[in-house]
């Protein structure tokens, strides 16, 4: 099953690129680089400048699907552990 923005959240998100297009703390905004690793709370961002740990409850991530399209995504939707994330509603565009 290709990854869309119907089902994001039922997928795995490493290796994926992402942009932060806002946040709570204006030092993650503008980041991008490749998810190379996620916790229940934090998502690890490899950047240009090293690796980086976004908490997710308080970004709004653009996330880059390998088929090209663009998605955004409220952080707070990426809150938990991936696999419960199958329980949560799905990810809506903003």
């Amino acid at each position: 099953m290709s990854i869309t923005h119907q089902n994001l959240l039922r997928h795995e998100l490493v290796g994926l690129e992402t942009h932060i297009v806002g946040s709570r703390d204006p030092g993650h905004v503008c980041r991008r680089g490749t998810i190379v690793a996620e916790s229940k709370e934090m998502i690890q961002l490899d950047t240009e400048d090293g690796d980086i740990l976004l908490p997710k409850n308080v970004c709004v991530f653009e996330i880059k699907l390998p088929s090209g399209d663009v998605i955004r995504v409220d952080g707070d939707l990426l809150r938990g552990r991936p696999e419960d994330r199958v329980k949560k509603r799905q990810s809506r565009r903003w």
